[in-house]
């Protein structure tokens, strides 16, 4: 017989319970402490949750924990029983809480390798067992076991009273697995920019600075920071400029310029004025803003001849022309006459479809290119 899910009175442990429910969902692996806490209160001898995610992804929590050794649960379950229509899991009702008899058939021999991986080993002879799904398409079973004596009928009752709660701490944790995941790619996509920026001070000294400009102080030789905490540009050019604009923006001048630091790889700087609404008690008198390529010219011109089907040589001079560098320039650094670079440049036109080098600039910055 089934225990149908009843709204008894929650007592002052079950709110504990409920409280550590959905602090689980930050958990790692989540739900941990709940379980463990739910295997006291209804004192069973194990306790286990396996959450399946909106695409077939799979966490399992169990208490105690799986031996030193044995073989992964997720990958067990995975293996054995992710598809197998006939095991009754995916059969349950929501929310009704099912004993270990009424949720397994003896006469199914489907279900022998479910019995032998899963009850066997433990001894569990008595079992609560719960299916909740959550907003996002997720859902939840959770199950409690004894060894030895029967569950009570407000055990199961506690169980059913969880359910809502259950599929409230679900849906919260698949979100937050989804915004990880999105923030995540988003990381990666602007660590692929290869953008990096320092704040300032009127000396030049380093307030605070972003993860990637911090790599490119520990990468690059064209920058570092000094023993009294300057930023140091390894071009005297580019440090004469550095020195210049601080003195502009310590007399409160407006303005804006930019460096060039290194040709291979190719790294630039953006020097500008601090927002005006900037918070936090220490206000800096500039930002550098750095940008360098990930990739070398030979690798960033084999993507471009790939990408816009051109020849390597018509991509190494597309790739200078990105970089702002004009024709008469191009065919100095490359070896070409200027008319065999000024065909080059037509032919690059063409294939790629722009007007002239400021559409051509814009579209390479704007392509994929500028992540590799």
């Amino acid at each position: 017989m089934g225990y149908k899910r009843e709204m008894p009175t929650i007592l002052s442990e079950e709110h504990d319970l409920i409280a550590a429910l959905h602090r689980g969902t930050l958990g790692a692996p989540p739900w941990e402490h709940f379980l463990a806490q739910l295997k006291r209160r209804t004192a069973a001898d194990y306790a286990n949750l396996f959450f399946q995610g909106d695409h077939d992804w799979l966490q399992s929590v169990q208490i105690p924990a799986v031996k030193q050794g044995a073989d992964d649960i997720n990958e067990i379950y995975r293996t054995n029983f992710g598809n197998i229509a006939t095991l009754p899991h995916n059969k349950m009702r929501l929310n009704r809480v099912y004993s270990l008899d009424e949720f397994l058939d003896p006469d199914d021999p489907h279900q022998d390798r479910y019995k032998a991986l899963f009850l066997q080993d433990s001894g569990a002879r008595f079992a609560r067992i719960m299916r909740v799904a959550e907003p996002n398409g997720g859902q939840i079973w959770i199950s409690l076991a004894r060894n030895f004596r029967n569950f009570s009928a407000s055990d199961g009752a506690l169980l059913g009273a969880l359910a809502n709660h259950l599929a409230i701490a679900a849906g919260t944790h698949s979100e937050l697995e989804r915004q990880r995941l999105k923030a995540g790619i988003s990381a990666d996509a602007i660590m692929r920019l290869n953008f990096g920026w320092f704040m300032l001070d009127a000396s030049g000294r380093i307030i605070d600075m972003s993860e990637q400009a911090e790599a490119f102080v520990h990468e690059a030789q064209t920058l570092r920071k000094s023993p009294d905490g300057r930023l140091i540009v390894g071009r005297a050019d580019a440090q004469g400029v550095l020195r210049q604009f601080l003195k502009m923006r310590q007399a409160g001048e407006s303005v804006v310029r930019t460096v060039h630091l290194s040709d291979e790889p190719w790294l630039d700087m953006l020097l500008t004025n601090p927002p005006a609404d900037l918070p936090g008690a220490l206000q800096p008198v500039a930002i550098a803003f750095v940008h360098g390529e990930r990739s070398n010219s030979a690798e960033r011109s084999h993507h471009l001849a790939n990408l816009f089907g051109l020849t390597i040589q018509e991509a190494r001079l597309a790739l200078h022309i990105s970089r702002g560098v004009s024709i008469k320039e191009a065919a100095s650094l490359l070896g070409l006459t200027h008319e065999t670079t000024r065909l080059y440049s037509k032919r690059i036109y063409a294939k790629t479809g722009t007007r002239g080098q400021a559409d051509l600039v814009r579209l390479i910055l704007a392509s994929i290119v500028a992540l590799t």
